[in-house]
């Protein structure tokens, strides 16, 4: 995370940035000073607040009918990376493997190495970043016990379908495959478009994990603040992991949470407020030398340079730090052979004003 670092020590224009910048609302943090002050010294329950897990539940109900029982089959976690962690650790086993779509968040990769298990890595077709489903087939194996999707998708900001959900589900048909769910931008899916779910599909249901985070939702990447939803016998092994790896979040952020979901439930503006920020810059760029295919979801843009005098992203990506004074992120970062690619990906969750301000400065390259 070299352009990270070096952006925020050089006071760099910063697109490069893997969490929200848009600032956490002023009520939320209000919430969070009442509770810390009412609730300082009172330990968390074991597996998080259930009046959070309620209302966790309550929200995948309205919105994918179907209800998590919060008291076997929800559980609050230390951020979506101790989720993953947990249940990589709970479910895998030395010789195991499990499918991976690159390009794709370090943590899967991390994960999977702790248990002895291998990552099998199936390389999401560009420039849309789709799943080619028969060379997903192709790559199972008996020795294949999980199988990781994420959607809308880090690093791309594309989506799977519900056709993809249906060839997934036919795939797994007959078998004992566990599916790892990242759904941390669900609220975040563009052009009308439905967010599909882990939870909208019964058969994929029962054998699956849900993880999640409010780092994205509610704009709090410091909280840490994540949760994990599964039948209760997967719950029951994740619990296990959880014990060992770590404490829960501490009480006062769960409260903030639980009670500003209570008096704003409704997520569906993330979505018209992260899309007119991309429709924002793509208009910017339009018949520019700056390649685009808009991004399905999340607040993240693939930009390319076509035809450009760079070989790869990296190069591009250092130009652009040295000429443009705008740190992006190389694509390659996201896949585990380090061959570099031609994609830069750019955080759009700032002000209007660094989105038309970092749009003339690509340009001018």
């Amino acid at each position: 995370m070299a352009m990270v670092e070096y952006a925020r020590e050089n006071s760099l224009l910063n697109l490069a940035e893997s969490h929200s910048l848009v600032k956490c609302s002023t009520e939320l943090e209000q919430l969070l000073l009442t509770k810390i002050l009412q609730n300082a010294n009172i330990p968390s329950p074991r597996y998080g607040l259930l009046d959070l897990r309620a209302s966790i539940a309550a929200k995948t109900a309205k919105l994918y009918d179907y209800s998590y029982d919060p008291e076997t089959e929800v559980t609050i976690t230390s951020g979506v990376k101790q989720s993953i962690f947990a249940s990589v650790m709970a479910l895998l086993k030395e010789g195991d493997e499990v499918l991976v779509f690159e390009p794709a968040h370090r943590s899967y990769e991390q994960a999977i190495e702790t248990t002895g298990a291998r990552a099998i890595y199936v390389t999401l077709r560009s420039p849309d970043f789709h799943v080619e489903w028969e060379e997903v087939q192709k790559l199972i194996s008996t020795q294949t016990r999980m199988i990781i999707i994420n959607s809308p998708h880090f690093p791309t900001g594309s989506t799977m379908s519900e056709l993809d959900m249906i060839r997934l589900q036919k795939i797994l048909n007959g078998t004992n495959i566990v599916v790892l769910s990242d759904e941390s931008f669900e609220h975040m899916v563009f052009d009308g478009e439905m967010h599909q779910s882990i939870a909208l599909y019964p058969l994929l249901r029962e054998r699956s994990i849900i993880v999640s985070s409010f780092d994205e939702t509610l704009h709090i990447p410091n909280w840490h603040v994540g949760y994990c939803m599964a039948s209760a016998k997967l719950t029951k092994e994740i619990r296990k992991m959880i014990d060992i790896i770590g404490e829960g979040i501490q009480l006062p952020y769960q409260m903030a949470i639980a009670e500003w979901m209570k008096q704003q439930n409704n997520f569906s503006q993330l979505a018209i407020f992260h899309q007119r920020k991309r429709d924002l810059f793509l208009s910017c760029i339009k018949d520019s030398k700056i390649k685009a295919i808009p991004s399905k979801g999340t607040y993240f843009q693939l930009i390319s340079f076509e035809p450009s005098l760079e070989k790869n992203d990296i190069d591009i990506a250092i130009k652009l730090i040295h000429e443009q004074d705008i740190a992006t992120m190389p694509i390659s970062f996201y896949y585990h052979e380090k061959s570099k690619k031609k994609f830069l990906q750019i955080n759009l969750s700032v002000s209007d004003e660094q989105i038309l301000d970092a749009a003339a400065r690509l340009k001018s390259m």
